[in-house]
């Protein structure tokens, strides 16, 4: 089996994570089809000329991460953080679908570093290694903006995170 046909294998895998990712990023389900299927042109050139990544998984992440800030340097747009999520999980329980879109606008509204960090580890579900591997710092600089980034945003929802807790 061909390279190229292995990653259309993982492409296809791991797509629907990557597109949810992109659209945090963007904030725009048409901008993320965009930044993923772009990431996944250069994913393709890439194996093409030789590239075999250890790590397919954060190594796709890396490139949509990649896409994504070229993006929205190209467009000068502001990340979004609040992402449309799935009617099936509002109506499942709405008061925690309003908190977690709460959640997701208040990690935009924090300094990049925290704001990538979270978003991978937390609402991506990836490992601390891969988020390192992701954003390409080493696993204590991720842990250290993990730790940073959830104490700013405690302290941005604390009250509303002890009410939800009742």
């Amino acid at each position: 089996m061909n390279r190229s046909a292995s990653l259309d294998d993982t492409l296809a895998v791991h797509r629907a994570e990557l597109l949810v990712y992109a659209c945090r990023l963007s904030g725009d389900r048409d901008q993320a089809e965009d930044i993923v299927q772009a990431a996944f042109v250069k994913a393709l050139q890439s194996v093409r000329s030789g590239v075999e990544a250890q790590n397919p998984r954060a190594w796709l992440y890396r490139i949509v991460h990649n896409e994504a800030l070229t993006s929205r340097r190209r467009s000068r747009r502001e990340f979004a953080a609040l992402v449309t999520l799935p009617q099936a999980a509002a109506a499942q329980d709405p008061a925690r679908t309003r908190l977690l879109g709460k959640v997701e606008r208040e990690i935009g509204l924090l300094a990049e570093p925290y704001r990538a960090a979270l978003r991978l580890r937390y609402l991506q579900h990836l490992k601390v290694d891969d988020v390192a591997e992701v954003l390409q710092l080493s696993v204590g600089t991720v842990k250290s903006q993990l730790a940073r980034g959830l104490r700013l945003l405690t302290d941005r929802l604390g009250d509303e995170m002890e009410g939800e807790e009742a």
